[in-house]
């Protein structure tokens, strides 16, 4: 491998292992917001959603740089350059980098598929959340509202019938 491309192959790998800590950071993030989700602290929710924020810009910011990092490395390498690919790059290089790509290639689809299934049980706590919160206002608003039962509604249709049936002439 030249200079080049070992530059490149090293600048990639740094790019990643940074990918790997972020997005364990944000595992830990998103398992710390489910926690905080049903303890409904809101002030720790508002923290926490804060440092999510921060994670995401960081991990789009090091996606951006590795995607420019994949591209070169695959020119270097014979790879394709319009969808670069880990996999497809590690078979271009020597035994010892391309398995170290396919380890960090594995690890990143690992911690994207637990931080999107922690998400997703988060998304699913919110909702329950919500659909309690709107419950509880509806009943809030029923106990409110006037009720039609006890209103005053009409008039008597008409006069009282004057034959009436004895039913006992006993005092």
């Amino acid at each position: 491998m030249d200079p080049k491309t070992q530059e490149l192959y090293q600048a990639l790998v740094e790019n990643l292992d940074h990918l790997v800590k972020v997005y364990r950071s944000l595992l830990e993030i998103v398992r710390k917001e489910k926690d905080i989700l049903v303890s409904a602290k809101l002030d720790d929710l508002n923290e926490n959603n804060k440092a999510k924020d921060a994670m995401l810009v960081r991990i789009r910011s090091l996606e951006n740089a590795r995607l420019k990092l994949a591209r070169d490395l695959a020119q270097a390498v014979g790879g394709d350059v319009e969808a670069p690919r880990l996999l497809d790059i590690a078979t271009r290089v020597d035994l010892e980098r391309a398995q170290r790509l396919r380890n960090l290639h594995s690890v990143l689809d690992l911690l994207v598929k637990r931080v999107s299934e922690v998400n997703k049980q988060n998304e699913e706590l919110v909702k329950s959340a919500l659909s309690s919160i709107t419950g509880a206002m509806e009943a809030i608003r029923d106990t409110l509202q006037e009720k039609p039962t006890y209103a005053r509604k009409g008039q008597m249709a008409s006069a009282p019938n004057e034959s009436g049936a004895l039913v006992r002439k006993e005092v």
